[in-house]
């Protein structure tokens, strides 16, 4: 009989993101952290520098805390106030993230030079609460350099 003719439809648009392209979802997923974040990267040396002088000095550090903040706060001491603060009466020291990162003066400015440079302030925060000087503390260390 009579037959319409019929118009070709456009596809359902309900599977598609803002009607152009079909809605894709990432590999990873949402929630993974970055691995390369300054944050993370900054508490995981800060974090190995620590461990080492604990192992070495566990009974000097036992009950003494050691803290990240992302910046100075105005308390406590020390002769570095950028990059740490020390209070000896409620045994803690606190680090500071963004000065240490944001210093400038490396002579190589690449991954591994700025991990040494964090390695660096946490010996120089720990040296100065126990009362030392860096070579003392540990003697032998760095000689084969």
């Amino acid at each position: 009989m009579f037959r319409r003719e019929r118009k070709p439809t456009a596809p359902a648009r309900a599977n598609r993101r803002h009607g152009r392209r079909p809605m894709r979802s990432s590999l990873t997923g949402p929630g993974l952290p970055d691995p390369n974040a300054r944050v993370l990267r900054f508490e995981i040396y800060a974090r190995g520098a620590v461990e080492l002088l604990q192992s070495h000095f566990p009974d000097e550090l036992r009950n003494v805390q050691i803290g990240f903040q992302t910046a100075p706060s105005g308390r406590g001491e020390s002769r570095l106030p950028l990059f740490y603060s020390i209070d000896r009466q409620a045994r803690t020291i606190m680090m500071f993230r963004m000065p240490i990162q944001r210093a400038r003066g490396l002579h190589v400015d690449d991954e591994e030079h700025r991990r040494y440079f964090v390695e660096h302030c946490v010996y120089l925060a720990v040296c100065e609460y126990l009362g030392r000087e860096p070579w003392e503390l540990l003697p032998g260390r760095f000689e084969h350099y």
